[in-house]
């Protein structure tokens, strides 16, 4: 059974892929796709490095947690599992620990 905190990040990461996909159709497949693809070479990281490397390749979304419908549908299977958490590097995010994924 979920808490409602998990039904909370569930919502929000709903709404902000629905939101990416309302700007670009195919945003969350082509999302999917580069970090299928940016796996094959890293197998340890940072969600931000990801969507760094993604720029020029796939649309920014609106708001870049959209990012983590392709990382929790890569975590339900199997694909990618969280081992920690790590300092942000965007001074933006005053050093907030984000999750690590390393591929399974």
């Amino acid at each position: 059974m979920k808490t409602e905190a998990q039904i909370g990040r569930d919502k929000g990461i709903a709404q902000a892929v629905n939101h990416a996909v309302s700007k670009c159709p195919d945003w969350s497949a082509k999302a999917k796709a580069f970090l299928g693809d940016y796996i094959k070479t890293h197998k340890e990281f940072m969600a931000e490095d990801v969507i760094l490397a993604s720029k020029g390749v796939v649309p920014a979304p609106p708001d870049p947690r959209a990012w983590g419908g392709a990382f929790a549908s890569a975590a339900r299977s199997g694909i990618l599992e969280r081992v920690g958490y790590a300092p942000i590097k965007n001074p933006k995010a005053h050093c907030r620990p984000a999750p690590v994924w390393r591929v399974k």
